[in-house]
């Protein structure tokens, strides 16, 4: 599994790209791809994110099923004040997760983005540090 976390995403030996979807899962041994997209929209603009997520890895999709591997990808979004879509609990169902660990899993995503929007909202009005805003 591969994150995109503090570190540009690196995408399996698979195929050569360029995109760099949020979560990478994968298995040489059972030929298997799974990409997470996480997308944080307004309430009102979440159908439009998933559909334009859902667009922009299409064609990587279809490569690596092209190259043999099963898998899918999963454009998941978690509204910016913390409520989860059904991408998300479907995502889950999908990978095997179920029950009282979805609901645990679901409920910690969406606290943190919850919090995580909160924390945003509280700075939004300090100016950003940048190396441009250095040499002013």
């Amino acid at each position: 599994m591969s994150v995109d976390l503090k570190q540009k995403l690196v995408f399996p030996n698979i195929i050569q790209t360029t995109f760099r979807p949020d979560i990478v899962i994968w298995s040489d041994k059972d030929k298997c791809l799974v990409m997470v997209e996480l997308i944080v929209p307004w309430e009102s603009r979440c159908e439009e994110t998933y559909e334009r997520k859902k667009a922009k890895y299409s064609d990587l999709q279809e490569q690596c099923k092209q190259k043999g591997c099963r898998g899918g990808l999963f454009p998941v979004e978690i509204v910016a004040r913390g409520f989860p879509a059904q991408s998300l609990w479907k995502m889950f169902s999908a990978l095997g997760i179920k029950r009282a660990d979805r609901k645990r899993a679901v409920g910690t995503l969406s606290l943190t983005a919850e919090r995580a929007s909160n924390w945003l909202w509280m700075k939004r009005e300090e100016e950003l540090e940048s190396p441009a805003n250095t040499y002013m």
